[in-house]
């Protein structure tokens, strides 16, 4: 297979490392990952960690070029690369750095994230999945729900704007770590319970820590199904987070890029709003994303 495979992408992210083998066309030709996130590296062993996924892809003599995104090129990465400023186009073959690493059958350029200085905001490997939705579209509003959401605009192929709300995190946080997780630790769901937070969340975000408690009250005081409050709690949280992004929904269509689980729960919560939802795979639009950038540095640079 390594005959035919002319450059790697890469989507290195905290926890997790993924690696697409592709050809000359862009056809991807085999797919490997590891738990060899950025914050298992120890010791800067970014290449090793690299080569244990890719180098069966790899041939003796032959340089192939790789292409990375995501935290790889953050402060705690292999290499911090500057970020792109707000307004701007994604993945600018300009902007991306070269790292000069031991094994001499890779070449590797990082992309760069990019930074709202406005608003003090940052994104990295968004930059990526946006560059791929731009392949079908050159003007959206999107939101890219997860850990750390972004809600982003998109106007004539350039990022204009875009922020950041640590939903996925803070849900994290009050189910794992508070009081508040012995009344929401049971799995199941429950939309109309999800609906119920969503619409309270965005209507009014002043009482969401009052929220929070009642969700313990409503557990001790009444036995009400953990699955329901859990149900709940992810509504409130969600509809804390559209409270937030109401500039962003004024033209009241949302591409949404994440994953199936996601994707759903927020198409739920917009439809509440009375907004459009066309969804995407994170992980096919990061690859089209890659694809994108590669392309892009080809035209650029005739020797990789």
């Amino acid at each position: 297979m390594s005959q035919s495979i002319f450059w790697i992408g890469v989507d290195w992210g905290i926890t997790h490392l993924r690696c697409y083998a592709l050809d000359e066309e862009g056809n991807l030709l085999d797919s490997a990952s590891s738990k060899d996130g950025i914050s298992k590296i120890k010791d800067a062993k970014f290449e090793e960690a690299l080569l244990t996924v890719i180098d069966p892809w790899l041939e003796s003599g032959k340089v192939t070029p790789i292409l990375a995104c995501g935290m790889v090129g953050s402060r705690n990465g292999w290499i911090e690369t500057p970020f792109q400023k707000t307004p701007c186009k994604p993945c600018d073959f300009e902007q991306f750095v070269k790292i000069t690493g031991n094994d001499s059958r890779i070449k590797i350029y990082v992309i760069p994230g990019v930074a709202n200085l406005k608003q003090i905001d940052l994104m990295r490997s968004e930059e990526t999945q946006l560059a791929g939705l731009l392949c079908n579209m050159d003007s959206a509003i999107v939101c890219l729900p997860g850990t750390h959401s972004k809600w982003v605009q998109i106007k004539d192929g350039r990022i204009e704007k875009f922020s950041t709300f640590i939903t996925g995190e803070l849900f994290d946080l009050i189910s794992n770590k508070s009081m508040i997780r012995y009344s929401v630790n049971k799995d199941g769901w429950d939309n109309n319970a999800f609906t119920e937070g969503v619409l309270s969340g965005f209507k009014t975000p002043e009482l969401l820590s009052n929220s929070f408690f009642k969700l313990r009250a409503d557990d001790l005081m009444n036995s009400i199904d953990r699955a329901f409050l859990r149900s709940k709690l992810s509504g409130l949280i969600i509809g804390l987070e559209l409270g937030g992004a109401k500039e962003y929904l004024k033209q009241q269509n949302v591409q949404l890029i994440g994953e199936p689980v996601l994707n759903n729960l927020y198409s739920i919560a917009l439809n509440l709003l009375k907004v459009e939802t066309s969804t995407h795979s994170a992980s096919q639009i990061t690859l089209s994303g890659l694809k994108y950038a590669f392309n892009s540095m080809q035209k650029n640079l005739k020797s990789v």
